[in-house]
């Protein structure tokens, strides 16, 4: 009783503390507990309220989840659910980065407990596919080395799979490795796009990225489509590998056949144009690096009839 009315007679600030410590290690029966005596000791600061409209948000997101003995579809859904808390947080219209951070930390926590505590059997049947939930949910929680380890291992056995290599490259941004981080990042988003999930990427190489093409005006949904065409346009995937014959001659059939796909359904071209776009980027690296000046002038030109204003910003 007498530690109780301790933590009660404590300032509003003091239990933000004690609250967001208690999410960071995925107790939220005790960040409960402090939120509400932040509120007591101060009913109108804007932090408490905001940190209790996500205490709202994921008690009834927690009262959805699977039963305990889905562990994989546990983890996966506090994953999703982190989708449906960022759109929620622009929808309150309020932002916190520590509030943000707490419940981040919450959230990943707790699906990370999940994947941890699948049968042995279960982990090894999984492979790469367990690795990169393991690797997303300790970057989320701070642990840069352990996600490494994850990804890495990951890669090895899914070498083409763009939302390991996406991941993987956001982490080697958040260790300093900002190469390799261009470089897979690069790789990623030409492989496809539309795998990367976005709204788990945290580097802030790539968060500037998304929200200068977010302040172009286009769609959340065709964000990722767009980040390879501006981040070379903006000079971001500026690390780059040289094309073999046999791979540039699979990208210029891949153009094609988007160039075949954009007239025949002009409809999708949200989607299309910027992939077509990206391949295009990657044959005049190619051409130019080759001498090749009649492809190089052809390329060129289609980039230009496809979007001027892309050209323009392309060719400066």
């Amino acid at each position: 009783m007498a530690n109780q009315s301790r933590i009660q007679s404590t300032t509003a600030a003091d239990n933000l503390v004690f609250a967001y410590e208690s999410l960071k290690n995925a107790d939220i029966q005790s960040a409960d507990f402090y939120l509400e005596n932040a509120l007591k000791a101060d009913f109108e600061h804007p932090e408490v309220l905001l940190a209790l409209k996500c205490m709202a948000f994921w008690k009834d997101q927690l009262s959805k989840m699977p039963e305990t003995k889905n562990l994989l579809e546990r983890g996966d859904f506090l994953c999703a659910s982190w989708k449906k808390f960022m759109v929620f947080l622009t929808r309150v219209g309020d932002t916190s980065e520590k509030v943000r951070y707490a419940y981040k930390r919450f959230a990943f926590g707790l699906a990370l407990d999940q994947y941890l505590a699948l049968p042995d059997e279960e982990k090894d049947a999984l492979g790469a596919a367990l690795d990169l939930r393991l690797g997303r949910a300790r970057k989320a929680t701070g642990d840069i080395e352990t996600a490494l380890i994850h990804l890495e291992r990951a890669i090895k056995t899914q070498r083409n799979d763009a939302k390991i290599m996406a991941e993987l490259a956001d982490v080697y941004a958040m260790a300093g490795e900002s190469r390799l981080s261009k470089a897979l990042f690069r790789e990623a988003f030409f492989f496809d796009p539309s795998a990367v999930k976005i709204e788990y990427l945290e580097s802030e190489l790539i968060l500037k990225i998304i929200e200068n093409i977010q302040e172009l005006g286009y769609s959340v949904d065709n964000i990722a489509e767009w980040i390879p065409v501006y981040a070379e346009i903006w000079g971001v995937f500026n690390v780059k590998r040289a094309l073999s014959v046999a791979e540039y001659n699979r990208i210029s059939a891949a153009a094609r056949q988007l160039e075949i796909e954009l007239r025949e359904s002009p409809q999708h071209s949200t989607n299309l144009v910027p992939r077509l776009l990206n391949r295009y980027f990657w044959m005049v690296d190619h051409l130019k690096a080759s001498g090749d000046e009649a492809g190089l002038h052809s390329v060129l030109l289609k980039i230009k009839i496809l979007d001027q204003s892309i050209y323009a910003s392309y060719i400066v």
